[in-house]
């Protein structure tokens, strides 16, 4: 078993799920993809490295992406061969690298243009990359940028208490906490009232427009494009159902962690492949009926009889 199969297996993620249905030279393409992925969030987020460490093991990844240097054997050869056969645009995973580098030092975004920038960098550039690697055209490119986001303000929205417990996060924006009058004792103290379920409720909007307009930038693109980005509406699927579940519960991130069975990942995988079928158009033949009229049935014929002989009786039967 290869280095990114085992690691795509063993990460159990939602991205994971949707590959189980992509022809077998296209799933071990993202399975290499997404163990770089999941190589540098662990970089950030493994216990056990120094800050100095977890920089330099980034460093590292920049040059293997660059092609700057001989690649190591494992998940470091996987990606240079994935690099080698597909020729992408390198931008987007450098972007990433970057992006979750600033988490080894995190800093609170001020703003939603803060976040939106840091939201852009570890997933809408993931997603650019993906549609690169499941075949889509460039013209994918705003679709995955839109889902990016979208995927990205769930897990901000799902993971607050663990972002903050654990890791010494936040990414909910200081402006819209002060708006909402949360602070980050409350977040530190899990403190799930009101005020927190109207911020999360807000950010929730914004993560329904982006989904909104990735499904209406899917809707305009090619058979082929779409086609190719199957898994990734089914990721989309699976994340709105997490929202959906999400609002419908108020907002309960301290007291679970909202997932969905298996059972409705196969169902939502269907629905993905589905929404690519296009019907055909069916034209069919003109057939000419002869019915008798109503008249002939017999009907109307009470009618002719109340005028002729005297007065109905008026709707409802008053007199």
């Amino acid at each position: 078993m290869s280095e990114s199969v085992d690691i795509t297996r063993r990460a159990k993620s939602n991205l994971a799920f949707a590959l189980l249905d992509m022809p077998e030279e296209k799933k071990r393409s993202m399975e290499q993809f997404y163990a770089f992925c999941r190589v540098i969030d662990d970089i950030v987020d493994e216990p056990g490295m120094e800050p100095d460490e977890r920089h330099a093991a980034l460093d590292r990844w920049v040059e293997v992406v660059h092609r700057a240097v001989v690649p190591a054997d494992g998940i470091e050869q996987e990606v240079h061969e994935l690099l080698e056969k597909l020729n992408p645009d390198i931008e987007p995973m450098l972007e990433l690298i970057e992006g979750c580098r600033g988490d080894i030092a995190p800093v609170q975004p001020e703003t939603r243009a803060e976040l939106l920038q840091y939201s852009y960098r570890v997933a809408s550039c993931v997603g650019i990359t993906s549609a690169c690697v499941m075949g889509a055209s460039s013209a994918a490119h705003d679709y995955a940028v839109a889902l990016g986001h979208a995927l990205q303000f769930v897990n901000i929205i799902r993971d607050v208490g663990e972002d903050c417990s654990k890791h010494g996060r936040v990414y909910l924006p200081a402006d819209d906490m002060e708006l909402f009058g949360v602070s980050l004792e409350d977040l530190e103290k899990g403190v799930c009232d009101y005020r927190l379920q109207t911020l999360l409720a807000y950010e929730a909007v914004l993560a329904k427009r982006f989904f909104a307009e990735a499904d209406d930038l899917y809707s305009k693109l090619s058979t082929e494009d779409r086609s190719a980005l199957i898994p990734a509406q089914a990721m989309s699927l699976i994340y709105h159902t997490i929202l959906d579940k999400m609002e419908a519960d108020e907002y309960q991130i301290f007291a679970k962690r909202y997932r969905v069975n298996s059972v409705r990942k196969l169902w939502l995988m269907l629905r993905a492949r589905l929404g690519t079928v296009e019907m055909p158009s069916i034209s069919l033949p003109s057939i000419s009926l002869n019915l008798p009229s109503l008249a002939d049935l017999g009907f109307g014929k009470d009618k002719e009889k109340s005028d002729a002989g005297g007065k109905k009786n008026p709707p409802g039967g008053a007199a």
